[in-house]
């Protein structure tokens, strides 16, 4: 402003001003609100000149830009690199490119915030070859001695010849059903894919997530597993970072499982840039690594170190020295920043200032070696004290927190127990991000009326115990797992079991963003639950009730996410966003699968659960076997858990209340990021063209059956909750099914 209130003020003759100042003033104060005024008239005026450019226009203006240049608005997708302001000035240079495929790829990359491909069909046109005239360079048939080739069909990067498909690629036009029960991939793309006309427009739905410096998993004898739960997860690239425009996008560009073949043929795309060992310290050679399906394991060469990428396993040959200590760089695939992972969880913890609290520790430190020697220094804290234990990294510890071990939370206490990264400067200077913790072993929580504790960035293979009196406990980016622990193939080993015992009385329990087996909690209290998955293992097993699993549970507030299992609760104050997958069993004692003691309250809003639920009033709920659920899988520890594959029905995919699609993915904005690829492409293909868009993955995972042995002999699959042969999952002995 050119002049402020006692500027304007001074300008007054000063026999006015005098005269002001007998009077108390009045005209200083009548000049302070027109400077006031005034200076709003000036930035107004200023703000006028700036509105003309994209670059420093109020945000309302952005629209009326878009409108001079054709611009159409689109969904706005957190994920995404670019927002509109960004894109209408960037709608220029897409035009300078439209029509080419760089163009194409990038636009599909900046509207949805997810790696893509676009592949011109047509080029990968071919005739059928005559066995009279054969030409040898004629590629139209596919080399069976090209193994790496023959992986690729069917995906992206396939560049085998097709001949012609006359069906469209562009997703067919058809009459909206209320609700709709068509199936997802029929609404992205038609039935053919190579004709004259065709586009393939992929996308990626899972991200890389780094994990730095983590102790491997050892099962002896020179064996380790990547994962620190102890199973087989497959290893994702770690994509580069391109500029735009600068080149198409190629396989090391997007977030896919490392296929062992490639992983042989060119070994050094990967070790050491998506993942490397470290062997007492020291990084272990590339010549020292080779690429091997150790699916039974194997003899390993001499002086060699074999990785199955597929599979997540390393062995060492029997006449290496095998370390003290073997520690792994590697990138993990999941679709969401969900259960606790690398990702910077800051925003969503309480904003504590370590100087101030009263007490504060990190385990691994000489004070504080383990887990237990923290827990034991805070039980000694009296009431009202505040703490914070700080988790370091990547590691990973057995604990037994129970009994006189247990976290002892006095009156008015709040304890933080937190994964983060630490750094060399100060013991008190953490971050919240790229780091997450395993700890193996059961947590017991004794808390007095009004104690609080957070848990942040941990996973948890056993059971958190809740008891005493009125206690707040906050779980946020956590992973409890279910089935409580996994063996090496990934099967849950207590199928059913509670992750979470609540018995305390009053009991607040919180879960955000977390992943969870059964929750058992006891009446009396309260349960909320926010983009999360509670996960039975099974859709007749109990996934939220009281705290035998049978009576009813605390009162149950959730919203964005997925249940897998039944839900008995004595009122359900509100429901919205969430699929219920869930069903009762032959000859199962419950009324309903959603069962709620009390409908006079509460709300269930924008839900998918089962018709004959027993709930309060409902909204916009979905339900019914033609809307069932389908997703590509429901085992945890699959980088596709709990996605909904391209055979769940529209009604599903956006049926939020947003518009978004139902369930725990809610949050990750997939089907706005889709629709805005819709929107784009018919914009940027070349006149005549059409498209289809192709989700990676989309196909639900067909689960290997376990080879059939004698009926009286050897291991057997036993029916557990759904009894009527619909569901197999665990073991049992001798004359398992002979009843």
């Amino acid at each position: 402003m050119s002049l402020n209130a006692d500027q304007l003020y001074a300008l007054l003759p000063a026999v006015y001003r005098t005269r002001d100042a007998a009077e108390g003033g009045p005209l200083q104060s009548l000049f302070a609100v027109i400077a006031q005024q005034a200076a709003i008239i000036e930035d107004n005026i200023e703000q006028l000149y700036d509105d003309q450019f994209i670059e420093t226009c109020a945000p309302w203006v952005i629209p009326y830009i878009g409108d001079l240049i054709g611009y159409n608005s689109i969904y706005d997708v957190t994920a995404a690199n670019i927002e509109s302001r960004a894109e209408v000035a960037n709608t220029i240079g897409y035009r300078r490119r439209k029509g080419t495929l760089i163009a194409l790829e990038q636009v599909a990359m900046d509207v949805s915030g997810r790696p893509a491909v676009a592949v011109e069909s047509f080029k990968r046109l071919i005739t059928t070859e005559s066995m009279r005239h054969v030409r040898a360079h004629h590629a139209a048939t596919a080399n069976l001695r090209r193994e790496n080739a023959l992986e690729k069909l069917g995906t992206a990067f396939d560049m085998q010849n097709c001949t012609i498909d006359v069906r469209r690629i562009a997703p067919r036009n058809r009459a909206a059903e209320d609700p709709d029960s068509t199936p997802l991939d029929i609404a992205l793309h038609g039935p053919g894919r190579f004709n004259i006309p065709d586009v393939d427009i992929w996308l990626w739905r899972w991200q890389s997530w780094p994990v730095r410096n983590a102790p491997a998993f050892s099962l002896g004898s020179g064996r380790y597993l990547f994962s620190q739960l102890g199973h087989d997860i497959p290893l994702f690239p770690q994509p580069v970072v391109r500029a735009s425009f600068s080149r198409l996008t190629t396989r090391m560009d997007v977030p896919q499982p490392i296929a062992r073949r490639e992983f042989l043929k060119t070994p050094g795309a990967f070790y050491g840039t998506s993942f490397q060992l470290y062997a007492d310290g020291e990084p272990v050679p590339l010549k020292q690594i080779f690429s091997a399906n150790l699916t039974h394991w194997c003899a390993v060469p001499a002086g060699m170190i074999a990785i199955d990428p597929e599979l997540g396993r390393i062995q060492f040959a029997s006449n290496l020295l095998l370390p003290q200590s073997l520690r792994l760089d590697y990138c993990y695939g999941f679709p969401a920043a969900l259960g606790g992972g690398p990702y910077d969880r800051s925003a969503s913890l309480p904003q504590r200032d370590p100087a101030k609290l009263n007490f504060f520790a990190v385990v691994g430190s000489s004070e504080t070696p383990t887990p237990e020697a923290a827990v034991a220094l805070w039980n000694q804290q009296p009431a009202r004290a505040t703490g914070l234990i700080i988790l370091p990294n990547f590691e990973s510890f057995s604990i037994d927190l129970t009994g006189s071990n247990a976290i002892q939370l006095p009156s008015g206490s709040q304890l933080s127990i937190v994964a983060a990264e630490t750094h060399s400067s100060s013991p008190q200077d953490v971050t919240f991000t790229n780091s997450r913790v395993v700890l193996s072993g059961n947590v017991e929580v004794s808390a007095a009326s009004t104690g609080q504790l957070v848990l942040s960035g941990i996973w948890i293979t056993g059971q958190l115990f809740i008891t005493g009196a009125a206690p707040n406990i906050q779980l946020m980016d956590c992973t409890l797992v279910p089935g409580l622990t996994l063996n090496v193939e990934g099967e849950p080993v207590a199928l059913g079991e509670p992750s979470i015992i609540s018995s305390a009385i009053e009991a607040t329990l919180s879960l955000t963003r977390c992943i969870s087996g059964p929750i058992a909690a006891a009446n009396g209290g309260t349960t909320r639950i926010c983009s999360s998955i509670v996960d039975g293992t099974s859709p007749c097993c109990v996934a939220y009730a009281g705290s035998d699993l049978a009576s009813a549970g605390a009162d149950l507030h959730i919203e964005d996410s997925t249940v897998v299992g039944k839900v008995h609760t004595r009122t359900m104050t509100m429901a919205s966003d969430t699929i219920f997958y869930t069903r009762l069993a032959r000859r199962d004692p419950w009324p309903a699968a959603i069962w709620c003691s009390r409908q006079q309250t509460g709300c269930v809003r924008f839900c998918l659960l089962p018709a004959n639920s027993i709930t309060p009033r409902q909204y916009k709920c979905l339900g019914g076997d033609a809307l069932a659920p389908q997703f590509i899988t429901r085992r945890y520890g699959n980088p596709s858990y709990m996605l909904l594959s391209g055979l769940a029905p529209l009604a599903i995919w956006q049926g939020a209340d947003n518009g978004s699609q139902i369930g725990i993915y809610n949050q990750i904005q997939e089907t706005e990021a889709v629709r805005n690829v819709q929107l784009r492409a018919t914009e940027y293909l070349p006149f005549g063209l059409e498209s289809g868009i192709f989700l990676v993955p989309s196909r639900p995972l067909v689960e290997q059956p376990i080879a059939p042995t004698p009926s009286y002999y050897g291991p057997q699959r036993a029916r557990t909750c759904c009894d009527d042969g619909t569901e197999d999952h665990g073991f049992t002995g001798i004359g398992a099914n002979l009843i």
